[in-house]
């Protein structure tokens, strides 16, 4: 059961569009996001650069306040003795206790002073403000002690009882030291100073690193974060900063190293809204990414939607074209738009499509024109229109195997023209071809419908009659006799008139084979000839055994008497280069010389020599005398010619490798001809034997290419390295436009196979013209010089 075959299934594709869009979306979001991260990366640094700043401006403006209060301390124990205190006298300490009891709650108010004391000159504590305060640090009594007279500001925390800025100034009387008046103010005030001006948060400790605050601004709101912080508070270094995320809100904390000697301060800046701001920042930014990344991805869907549907419309488009739909296609595609504007890469694309089609269009023409000119070509005769040997043979079978099957006869009538050698010799080929287009003509217009009429080649013509008894055959072979009778061509002041031989073989009564039809019709036209000119025969069976005989014993004996007594000689003939005009090699012609001199052409004695055996012989003759020439003529290059038998006699290779052998002589100089349907009709051994002469240096050419039913199937398979067109395509050359089609073709195809093209019977300049003019590379015929002997040195 026979099946169509399945189109492939093509594989889902994934649009353009989406690849672009997606090849898009991940550059704008690597963009963005790179973007992004470079903002947030510069808001960092911009964030860490401005607290590093506040961080430098509120340690200074830490250590100005506190040197400012150090200042006002100053200034206020210039105050004493405008308590009315008389530092020079005995009394002095009693007069100090009762000015700052009356005076003090002015000094705390005002001041801030939350303690004061008087060190008297012998270092003694004299006095005590107010009532029931802790003496003076130890650390400031000390300092004192050992250089009274020098002012001291220190500040001291006692653990949980706070810390104090004290100030110890020396008070002189008639330039002697008298005593100092220490005056102690809460550092609480200079920390509150600090939050009001900076909104810092502070708190001051022990650089014991012990993990109490005796100090700090707003405890309810800094001791939940410095407790948060835990000790890697402590631990931070003079650079350092600590992040801390407290109930939503985040802060950083640095710590300045001894604010005082022994004194060491955390400040907390609160950095939430700054932060908040950042991430706002970034958010908007990837917010603004994320909406330019969808604009843009719209305006690509919106810009390529029509390019693409443009495309696509290409794509299904285009397989019309492989369909041969040249203008479907066309219809399908619009045609492109001419203004510039809208010109764009895919206009040019459909413009060269539209072009391509019409083109293919064209081409595809000429190729159906060109085949159908090939097909003819093929199975008709160029120069009469008439149906050739191969389409005669098919057509005739078919007629015979009607005639088998329904039991009716017909008539094969075989035609020779009388004397038409001599019209090619005396005027000339053209002449000639026009004396068989007469012929041709008339048999023509003889012809009835439902007769086969064709030229079997050269001179001979073929008529059957599908339905017809033996006198009707008769009456017909007369009427074509007096028809060819009336041809007469005139060229150069002659007259040319010819005659025909006709032998008439009737089917399927003397025959059922085409092949025997055809020789039984060979045979009673060669009776026919016997008699004289213009007769006709009808073949008997016993006309054919004594034909058969006769010419086997006698083309045998004329056959072996040439052999013997060395009467077949090599004309040659020069291959031309169609380019340069100058000889390339010349190919050797065989001829037979008779008793009486004249010559006798191959068609006479091969097919004999083919059916008696005698075929080799001469096959080895050619090849003997082909080295013996070119040893005797060193510039010489030769082609000869070999039979279909040559295609599986294995002597020929052994004498070609034994002469060789011995032969100081370059192989490439000898070429080998063998026809086409010689080589078909063995090609396996053909080939082998083609491959091996080949190895030997040889070279081959095939010969009257394009009259074999095979030609182009078989072509590719036989190496050889020239091919020789026929010369029925060469003759008419310059007035037949088939002929020019059928030898452009081959010289096509030969050059696309990498071999050379020879077209035979060249007989004028016109014709060599419209050959350089195809591309044929050599060129043969009369028009360079007829065949002519070449001799052995001493012959």
């Amino acid at each position: 059961m026979n099946t169509a075959p399945v189109a492939p299934t093509s594989p889902p594709i994934l649009s353009l569009r989406w690849k672009a869009l997606v090849a898009l979306s991940l550059l704008l979001l690597v963009v963005n996001l790179s973007l992004v991260l470079l903002a947030n990366a510069r808001a960092q640094a911009q964030f860490v650069l401005h607290q590093s700043q506040v961080r430098e401006q509120q340690v200074r403006q830490l250590h100005a306040i506190l040197k400012t209060r150090e200042h006002e301390l100053s200034k206020l124990a210039t105050l004493v003795p405008g308590f009315g205190v008389d530092v020079s006298g005995a009394g002095r300490a009693a007069q100090l206790a009762a000015a700052l009891a009356s005076n003090g709650v002015l000094l705390e108010i005002e001041w801030g002073i939350g303690s004061a004391y008087w060190i008297d000159a012998e270092g003694r504590l004299s006095v005590s403000w107010p009532e029931g305060v802790e003496p003076p640090p130890p650390v400031l009594l000390d300092a004192l002690a050992d250089d009274p007279e020098r002012s001291l500001c220190k500040l001291v925390c006692r653990g949980r009882d706070g810390c104090a800025h004290y100030l110890a100034t020396p008070l002189l009387w008639q330039g002697r030291y008298a005593g100092s008046l220490v005056l102690g103010r809460s550092l609480a005030d200079v920390l509150l100073d600090f939050n009001a001006l900076t909104g810092a948060e502070v708190a001051v400790a022990s650089a014991a690193g012990e993990a109490t605050f005796p100090v700090l601004t707003h405890p309810e709101y800094s001791r939940p974060l410095l407790r948060a912080a835990g000790p890697a508070l402590f631990a931070l270094a003079p650079d350092e900063t600590l992040e801390l995320r407290h109930e939503g809100r985040e802060f950083v904390l640095y710590r300045v190293v001894a604010l005082t000697p022994g004194v060491d301060a955390y400040v907390i800046n609160e950095v939430t809204e700054q932060r908040a701001g950042i991430r706002a920042s970034t958010r908007d930014g990837l917010l603004l990414g994320l909406l330019g990344l969808l604009l843009s991805e719209g305006l690509l869907l919106l810009i390529m939607k029509p390019p693409l549907r443009r495309l696509r419309a290409l794509a299904l488009a285009l397989p019309l074209l492989a369909e041969q739909r040249y203008a479907a296609l066309r219809e399908r595609l619009a045609r492109p738009p001419r203004g510039w504007l809208q010109r764009d890469e895919i206009s040019l694309m459909f413009e060269t499509v539209w072009q391509l089609s019409e083109r293919m269009e064209r081409l595809q023409r000429a190729r159906d024109q060109a085949e159908a000119q090939l097909i003819w070509l093929a199975e008709h005769d160029p120069l009469t229109q008439l149906a050739n040997r191969r389409r005669f043979s098919e057509s005739f079978a078919q007629v015979v195997d009607q005639a088998c099957r329904f039991g009716h006869g017909g008539a094969l009538l075989f035609l020779d023209l009388d004397e038409f050698k001599e019209v090619n010799d005396l005027s000339g080929h053209q002449v000639g071809d026009q004396l068989l287009q007469g012929v041709a003509d008339r048999l023509r217009g003889l012809a009835e419908r439902g007769d086969l009429l064709a030229r079997l080649g050269g001179d001979e013509f073929a008529l059957v009659l599908p339905e017809s008894e033996p006198e009707q055959a008769r009456r017909c072979a007369e009427r074509l006799q007096q028809a060819i009778a009336q041809v007469c061509i005139e060229s150069r002041g002659r007259l040319h008139r010819v005659s025909a031989s006709i032998g008439i073989v009737l089917f399927p009564a003397q025959g059922e084979s085409t092949e025997e039809l055809l020789a039984s019709a060979d045979l009673a036209m060669y009776r026919a000839k016997r008699q004289g000119p213009g007769r006709c025969h009808l073949f008997s069976l016993e006309d054919a055994e004594r034909e058969q005989l006769d010419a086997r014993i006698l083309w045998r004996e004329r056959i072996a008497g040439a052999l013997r007594e060395d009467r077949f000689e090599l004309h040659v003939q020069p291959v031309i280069e169609v380019a340069s005009g100058e000889t390339c090699h010349v190919e050797g012609l065989l001829r037979m010389r008779d008793h009486d001199g004249s010559l006798i052409y191959p068609d006479r004695f091969i097919p004999v020599a083919e059916h008696n055996g005698q075929i080799q012989l001469i096959d080895h003759w050619v090849v003997e005398h082909a080295l013996c020439l070119l040893v005797a003529h060193p510039g010489l290059r030769l082609a000869v010619n070999l039979s279909a038998n040559a295609m599986i006699d294995t002597g020929l290779l052994d004498l070609l490798e034994r002469r060789l052998a011995t032969l100081e002589l370059d192989p490439g100089r000898l070429i080998f001809e063998v026809t086409e349907t010689a080589a078909i009709e063995c090609l396996s051994s053909a080939t082998r034997l083609m491959h091996r002469i080949q190895a030997l240096g040889c070279r081959f050419a095939l010969d009257d290419f394009g009259t074999g039913y095979a030609s182009y199937a078989y072509l590719r398979q036989l190496p050889v390295d020239e091919v020789k067109i026929d010369g029925a395509f060469v003759r008419e050359l310059k007035s037949s436009r088939e002929d020019r089609i059928f030898v452009a073709a081959i010289t096509d195809m030969a050059h696309a196979m990498g071999k050379r093209v020879v077209a035979e019977f060249v007989e004028d300049g016109e014709t060599l013209a419209l050959l350089l003019e195809i591309g044929v590379d050599r060129a043969q015929g009369y028009y360079f010089a007829r065949p002519a002997p070449l001799r052995l040195d001493g012959e």
